[in-house]
């Protein structure tokens, strides 16, 4: 039972600091967003995200999955024009703001195998150019089971803008940028040039959780085991690149944009590993590991020469083969399944 006293003093305090800070009595600004997490919002949010993709795949304004497989093999770069690092610091209010206008959705739009309803699987990305977003690589080659599907990119006002190419790829930095031609964004700068310890804030959808900012710092730059030497300005090399910030993310948000207190992008979020002694065991740490700007500013500006990011996915072509199926699993599957 808490101590008596104790529930005294916090509601003395509580009862202080709001007498203290009149400008609590209102809940939030007039131009805060509120994030709708009711059933039916989420539903009617989703619905309205469908409903406009179909009409572009009626308009056939859409890369299907399949087209999708095809150019992520042979990407289509294009010269893109990155923005300049900003210097000014905004507030935390502002920096909250430019990263919800910088996080767009980013997925597939799709038919299960399982019945005839479509289906949204969308995670982040953040505009680099008027017509370029950058994600994760996992987010546009997504393993989810789809009997048919279209890459779109949605904003957070529901706008739903086609995706019409793919201008490059790294599987292992996990980065992918893509076009949607006749887009007019307002792009984000990619700053390469963070340091260990800086602000970070992260704006996604973790776990369907609509609207979510968080703030943290970088917690290190570090190597991934398949690093084998070199200089991070080679394409080849930063790859391998990576950085764990403290900000908060989950499934969700893949491909969500870092900023700093500038508004600059200073990575994007990959992965999230909850590491303990053992698998069963209760997790000691929880690590959140980015792509930094740095990596994918250099993709970026390899698509300045179509023949690099042929290299380059030739390269990788050759470091991850496609598995062919075995058709001894196969018949084995098929036997347990009787």
């Amino acid at each position: 039972m808490m101590n008596p006293h104790f529930l005294f003093s916090a509601v003395a305090i509580g009862a202080s600091l709001w007498l203290a800070c009149p400008t609590m009595v209102s809940a939030q600004s007039d131009d805060t967003p509120i994030a709708d997490q009711s059933i039916a919002g989420i539903k009617k949010a989703d619905a309205a995200i469908i409903e406009k993709a179909k009409k572009l795949i009626d308009d056939k304004k859409l890369l299907s999955r399949e087209d999708v497989k095809k150019q992520l093999v042979n990407p289509q770069p294009m010269a893109i024009e990155l923005k300049p690092v900003q210097t000014k610091p905004m507030s935390l209010e502002d920096v909250s703001a430019a990263s919800r206008a910088a996080n767009f959705r980013v997925g597939y739009c799709y038919l299960c195998p399982r019945c005839d309803n479509w289906h949204l699987n969308l995670a982040g990305g953040y505009p680099i150019s008027a017509d370029a977003v950058a994600t994760c690589d996992h987010v546009v080659d997504s393993s989810v089971e789809m009997r048919e599907g279209y890459l779109i990119v949605a904003d957070h006002d529901g706008q739903v803008f086609p995706v019409t190419s793919i201008v490059a790829r790294s599987i292992a930095m996990d980065a992918a940028i893509i076009r949607c031609a006749g887009a007019n964004f307002s792009p984000v700068a990619l700053n390469g040039a963070a340091r260990q310890g800086a602000a970070a804030f992260c704006y996604s959808t973790p776990m369907g959780q609509h609207g979510y900012f968080s703030d943290g710092i970088i917690n290190r730059f570090f190597w991934n085991q398949k690093y084998a030497g070199g200089d991070k300005k080679n394409l080849d090399v930063c790859r391998h690149l990576r950085v764990n910030f403290s900000t908060d993310w989950a499934p969700g948000s893949s491909g969500s944009a870092v900023v700093d207190q500038c508004g600059n992008v200073i990575g994007h979020v990959s992965q999230i590993s909850s590491l303990g002694k053992e698998r069963t065991a209760p997790a000691f740490v929880t690590i959140h590991t980015g792509i930094p700007a740095h990596s994918v500013r250099m993709l970026a500006q390899a698509c300045q020469n179509p023949e690099e990011i042929t290299r380059l996915c030739a390269m990788e072509a050759k470091e991850n083969p496609v598995k062919k199926p075995d058709p001894k699993e196969k018949a084995a599957a098929s036997e347990k399944k009787k």
